[in-house]
């Protein structure tokens, strides 16, 4: 119960509904959390345009339950002509990509999606509202305070008009919104929020929107000029995604139209190819003078997330805002419910994490540094750069240094604590069919692995627990139609022995995000203490 101190009461206030905050609203609201989201005045003309969303970013949406509207409006696998000026010197049709062709094990999503970011959050908006909560707008963000129990936040009309809202927030998740946008004073005790990140540079700029064009035919490619020119058309639009990198720009002001056309032309000698719209144009400093690996991601009850990371003028993109708001929804619910705040500690650090790992792949990453010889050499960094767009290095990054990955199975393992664990393919014996291990682990629930037939009374008693908390499954080998005491499902393709681990009497704790928590032996009053603050006992 939140003390609301004559304010409208909440458990959780997001302010900013981009892919961020939609992403953390929806994932609060499935756990059953009350929940407001507001997307203050001056919060969505900030924005960024994003091309589209990575394999990692498809997993989250697949749990959410939003993955299959989202690919009915995108394109899978985008397509690249790579041009030098006027000469093209690389065409890699769409899904031609070597390395989504050969898929890993436990990869469902092998490549990029493109989409437009307002086809992205019309979906989240929509499955938000069916769960019974709308984005609120027209509010300005006035003032805000904090104490031991909760945030209180003061809004106003963005209109001027008379009246002040007040809501009172057990915790406050400020998400696309830049903090440094956000009041610096206010009433006695507010707080202000300060993100010291780093400093913009002064140095060349890049510049990024979604223009119309004419002369380029919409096919399902993105154009690519040596010369740091990209454009893509955006599937379900009739605009396209627009970079310009290394703009000699020191005001880092948004363009104009003519700015971009003059600089299309300058740098690739085309002039059958014409920018003749602009629907959204951006510029940030080509360099920045900042380690997001340490960036501040909690203040207090307030955490941030997307956007709010760090400075405006570099914006993270939204696959990382997306990562942040789904590390961050199980641990702000946990704490809620079980009433300790210990988990939350963790969020910090382990996003810090992932943004030191990140290499800056996905479907918006930036222009190579290091341009090619031509041709040849063109086509092979062509290829190279095609397969980091796809934007599979995201499903390689980690939480191995966090306090809530604990290995205690050895040191012969193949999936680490903290690991993202992989959709494997097996055969449910309950339900006779083939089965993804996402399809179990899809929902707000811990999940119980135990790896063995030997495992399934430690799995036994950790359920009966925790209850609908965790959830428990046994796997074992043999063939379909195997009947092991105890077993659950089979690892009919191997896949689990090659992924998971063939350490008979393990249990490997799963965390709701899809991250191995903890890698243990049969042993369930050791699980069960692992999870004591992070799941409430059934009573």
């Amino acid at each position: 119960m939140v003390d609301t101190q004559g304010a409208v009461g909440c458990e959780v206030l997001v302010l900013g509904a981009g892919p961020t905050g939609l992403t953390a609203a929806l994932d609060l609201v499935r756990r059953g959390i009350d929940v407001r989201i507001v997307d203050p005045a001056f919060s969505a003309p900030m924005r960024s345009p994003s091309r589209g969303l990575g394999p990692r970013s498809l997993e989250i949406f697949d749990d959410l339950g939003v993955v299959d509207e989202l690919l009915r409006f995108g394109s899978l696998g985008q397509g690249l002509r790579m041009y030098a000026g006027r000469r093209e010197v690389t065409h890699l049709p769409a899904g031609s990509d070597r390395s989504s062709r050969r898929r890993r094990a436990g990869r469902r999503y092998s490549r990029s999606l493109a989409i437009a970011t307002r086809q992205v959050e019309r979906v989240l908006r929509e499955s938000l509202a069916a769960g019974g909560v709308k984005v609120e707008v027209g509010l300005d963000v006035r003032a805000w305070e904090q104490d031991d129990s909760g945030v209180t936040v003061r809004m106003a009309p963005e209109d001027g008009g008379s009246g002040e809202l007040r809501v009172r927030a057990a915790y406050v998740v400020l998400a696309d919104v830049p903090a440094t946008t956000l009041p610096a004073t206010g009433a006695p005790g507010t707080t202000a929020l300060t993100t010291a990140n780093g400093s913009a540079s002064s140095g060349p700029a890049v510049y990024v929107g979604e223009v119309r064009v004419d002369g380029l035919p919409r096919e399902d490619t993105l154009h690519v000029w040596t010369e740091g020119i990209m454009l893509a058309p955006l599937p379900a639009e009739d605009t396209w995604w627009f970079r310009a990198d290394g703009v000699p720009d020191a005001s880092h002001r948004a363009p104009t139209l003519t700015q971009c056309q003059e600089l299309f032309q300058q740098r690739t000698g085309r002039d059958d190819v014409r920018i003749v719209g602009t629907q959204f144009l951006t510029a940030y400093p080509a360099r920045y003078d900042a380690d997001l690996g340490s960036a501040s991601y909690r203040q207090g009850r307030v955490f941030l997330a997307g956007d709010a990371v760090g400075d405006r003028s570099l914006p993270r993109g939204v696959d990382a805002g997306i990562q942040d708001a789904y590390n961050l929804g199980w641990k702000l619910a946990a704490a809620i419910r079980a009433g300790e705040d210990v988990v939350l500690d963790s969020y910090e650090p382990e996003r810090q994490a992932h943004e030191a790992g990140s290499s800056g792949s996905g479907p918006s990453a930036s222009y190579p540094r290091h341009r090619p010889r031509l041709p040849l050499g063109a086509r092979r960094w062509g290829r190279r750069w095609y397969a980091e767009l796809g934007g599979q290095a995201q499903l390689d990054l980690h939480y191995r240094g966090s306090g809530l990955s604990q290995e205690l199975g050895g040191k012969r393992v193949l999936l680490r604590a903290g690991d993202r664990v992989p959709d494997i393919r097996l055969w449910s014996v309950r339900a006779a069919r083939e089965i993804r291990l996402f399809e179990i682990l899809r929902g707000t629930h811990w999940t119980a692995l135990g790896l063995g037939s030997v495992a399934a009374e430690a799995v036994a008693a950790v359920v009966r627990r925790f209850g609908s908390g965790v959830q428990g499954e046994v796997i074992g080998g043999g063939s379909v139609g195997s009947a092991i005491p105890g077993v659950t499902l089979l690892d009919s393709h191997g896949e689990a022995r090659h992924t998971l681990g063939s350490r008979g009497g393990s249990v490997l704790l799963v965390r709701p995000d899809g991250y191995l928590g903890l890698r243990a032996g049969g042993r369930p009053e050791v699980i069960a203490a692992y999870l004591e603050g992070m799941v409430a006992e059934e009573l």
